[in-house]
């Protein structure tokens, strides 16, 4: 184990979500690197699946991203430049995104063995799943000679490696290619190759592959082993609802916007919620529309469930923990002429906004993906 990652086992917490968008994700590390840097706090490991992104490290240039900006945004893929190395590489829906936010002081002063215990996890969960991978030199990641697995294959990477240390604390991580769509990884020249091309499990192995969720308890408990973790209690993310208010304008759908009062944050959104004990998401949408506006209406799922950090200057918490909450989205249409009963104590105004504008006046990139998604619903 010493040549392949860490043996003193280090106190740690491990962070399990489902979808994380990117900008959510990097808030979320920065979060967790400023907690870990203090004294006699545990490491944390954070493990997720990222909305279509593609990412840009330290030496990377435009030019690695073959595509247009409009082409991009029709594609539903964001751009984002960040503080790790390496250069460009994609994130998506079927891959498995592992944030080791680590703290390296205190004899554990290695990169390297970083770096080598995060490739032989991956190497390990592909070989318990039938898939031969492998370092290559001067290449961080893992890598499979895909021709024993198809025809005219060759050397194509499995899972990806970008890290990020200041003051001793490494944030950013590793991506392991479960059944991410492949096709986004021939828009860009992929961690700077132009030689070798990326794989997946299910591009390796077809209908054999694990699902993303199988996959990720395997890599989860590799990680562990190969980074020496002993994980500590956790504790478990709290649960809202998002409820699109909406209604059939004159000229179109409108979103009902609404302006938080000072002391919650003052910035614009829709029907938002804490899911109360005992309450499933659709009673949490429809008991919030009421209190916070007055108003009934058809409550339909839009397929949306995200997880993010919540900011103790937005909701303070007295014991310093890191904490964070998971939102189900939902879109609700309500008749044209009800009338609008705002809860005075959250919020101070509303208007109806079409939905470009609803969608540019909301903070929050959950937010501005569920109004997204409401207009495709409305289209087809």
């Amino acid at each position: 184990m010493s040549e392949i990652g860490f043996t003193v086992p280090r106190p740690a917490q491990l962070r399990r979500f489902g979808r994380v968008f990117y900008p959510a994700g990097l808030r979320m590390q920065k979060a967790l690197a400023e907690y870990v840097n203090a004294e006699n706090r545990p490491d944390q490991l954070v493990i997720l699946e990222h909305d279509p992104v593609f990412t840009l490290g330290r030496n990377a240039t435009p030019a690695d991203i073959h595509m247009s900006d409009d082409f991009l945004r029709a594609q539903g893929v964001s751009v984002h430049r960040t503080d790790r190395g390496g250069e460009v590489t994609y994130h998506g829906p079927g891959q498995i995104v592992a944030y080791p936010i680590c703290n390296l002081r205190g004899g554990r002063e290695d990169v390297g063995k970083l770096v080598r215990g995060l490739e032989e996890a991956m190497i390990r969960t592909a070989a318990d799943f039938g898939v031969v991978a492998d370092r290559l030199k001067g290449a961080p990641g893992i890598w499979v000679e895909t021709a024993k697995y198809r025809p005219g294959g060759g050397l194509e990477k499995l899972g990806a490696i970008g890290l990020h240390l200041s003051r001793w604390i490494s944030t950013h991580g590793i991506a392991f290619n479960v059944r991410p769509n492949l096709d986004h990884f021939r828009w860009i020249t992929p961690c700077g190759f132009t030689d070798k091309g990326v794989c997946s499990l299910a591009s390796l192995l077809g209908d054999a592959a694990p699902t993303w969720q199988e996959a990720a308890d395997h890599l989860q408990a590799h990680l562990i082993a190969c980074l020496a973790l002993d994980l500590q209690p956790t504790r478990e993310p709290s649960h809202s609802v998002s409820a699109l208010t909406w209604r059939r304008g004159p000229s179109g759908p409108e979103i009902l916007m609404m302006l938080r009062v000072p002391a919650h944050g003052l910035w614009w959104q829709s029907v938002t919620g804490m899911m109360e004990p005992g309450e499933v998401p659709e009673q949490t949408a429809h008991r919030e529309l009421m209190e916070e506006t007055g108003l009934a209406g058809t409550l339909r799922p839009l397929g949306l469930s995200h997880s993010f950090w919540v900011d103790p200057s937005i909701v303070h918490f007295p014991d310093g923990e890191p904490r964070f909450n998971t939102e189900t989205c939902f879109s609700m249409e309500v008749a044209p002429g009800a009338e609008v009963r705002l809860e005075p104590a959250e919020h101070s105004e509303y208007l109806w906004c079409g939905l470009d504008e609803a969608q540019e006046r909301m903070k929050w990139e959950g937010s501005k993906a569920a109004v997204g998604l409401l207009r495709k619903a409305l289209e087809a």
